[in-house]
Order: C-alpha cells, then sequence, then structure tokens
C-alpha cells in the first residue's frame, strides 16, 4: 500500500470500464431485432430485474421468463448472444484505472450491479480479474447498489475505512449514495475528466 490518505479505488463497470451490460438501449435493440412488443417486455423486465441481478435467477430462467412468455420463431440462445456481443470494454478507461492503481501503490476493486451469465462474459472480455484486487458483483452478494450493505462489504474486504477509498461510478445517484457513505466519489463522464479528477485528488495518472 502507498501510505497516501487513499489505498483503493472502488469502481462500477457498466458506463466507466465498457459499455453498460443490459442497459435500456440494449433492451430496445434486442426489442427491434426480434420484433417484439417493447412495453411488453419492459414490464416483464421490471418484474424480474432485481431477483435477476440479486442472484435469485440465472441468465436463462431470467430470459426464459420476460422473453418466452409464449411460443417464438427464435431460440434463447440468439437472444443471450446478441447481449452478449453488445458489451463492449473501453480500453482508455480499463488503461486509466490500472494505471492510477499501479503507479500509486492502491487496489482496485470493483462493485457491480450485474446478473450471472453476463458477469462471467464481461469479466472475461474486459479482462477484469487481471487488473482488479477483487471484484463484488450484486448475483454473488445477493446486494444490490444502492444498498450500502454492498459498499460496506468492499470496505471490509479490502481492510480499509471510508475515508480511504474513492468510489467512481456513471451514475450521479449511486456517487451522491456512496459520498453519502463517506467515500470520496465523483462521476465517470469521460476518461479526460475522470483523469483529472484523479489527479485533483492527488493521484498520478502516468
Amino acid at each position: 500500500m502507498n501510505g497516501g490518505k487513499f489505498q483503493v479505488v472502488f469502481s462500477d463497470i457498466g458506463g466507466v470500464l465498457g459499455t453498460n451490460g443490459w442497459g435500456s438501449d440494449l433492451r430496445a435493440k434486442v426489442v427491434s431485432q426480434f420484433k417484439l412488443d417493447e412495453e411488453i417486455i419492459d414490464k416483464r423486465h421490471h418484474l424480474m430485474f432485481d431477483s435477476y441481478e440479486r442472484g435469485f435467477l440465472n441468465f436463462e430462467q431470467y430470459l426464459q421468463y420476460v422473453f418466452f412468455d409464449q411460443p417464438r420463431a427464435f431460440e434463447l440462445a440468439e437472444v443471450r448472444d446478441l447481449i452478449y456481443a453488445g458489451s463492449v470494454p473501453w480500453p482508455d478507461s480499463i488503461d486509466l484505472f490500472h494505471r492510477v492503481k499501479k503507479v500509486n501503490g492502491l487496489k482496485l476493486a470493483l462493485i457491480s450491479n450485474e446478473g450471472q451469465g453476463i458477469t462471467e462474459h464481461r469479466m472475461e472480455k474486459f479482462g477484469l480479474p487481471a487488473i482488479a484486487d477483487f471484484i463484488v458483483v450484486s448475483h454473488c452478494v445477493h446486494m444490490r447498489k444502492p444498498d450500502a450493505q454492498i459498499w460496506e462489504l468492499a470496505l471490509n474486504l479490502a481492510q480499509v475505512k471510508v475515508d480511504q477509498a474513492i468510489y467512481v461510478d456513471d451514475r450521479e445517484i449511486f456517487v451522491q449514495r456512496a459520498a453519502d457513505l463517506g467515500f470520496t466519489a465523483f462521476r465517470h463522464v469521460s476518461v479526460e475528466q475522470t483523469k483529472q479528477n484523479f489527479e485533483n485528488l492527488g493521484l498520478k495518472t502516468s
């Protein structure tokens, strides 16, 4: 550890290190591709999504309930593969976080609301296990942001106090939630802005 004020950087995954795993834009693309009723799919999604992200449904079960309430002319695997293809890493952002970790002697940990299946695919595709010291994913711990307990778990795993931790997210409400819990938190809007935010906190970025 570096002995400075900050000992760990916590970051979200979707919207910071790459595209979101299963956001509204991707759902709209799936609905369009398979010519589905967007309102019906959206209603079924919202009924099942919390249980899915908390780990009480696996990906195939979630897809079955949301998309296959009636016979379809396409297979579940086609929907799954289209969703997987929608996950795109952002190498410049991943490199920045890896560099900040390395040159400042910090831990880097990830806190993400993601369900089973999508998580494993993105971990491999983005190469996240190679850069993160540990990863807290909602479906593994049966908690999800904005639950205070998921941030508290991350602090306990890192063995740091909240005033030694930075939290980065693309969603303003989660940034505010983390700040209310005592984190130094800021919103990711671009690689350049996040780089500047790290520097403003006294961290090296190169």
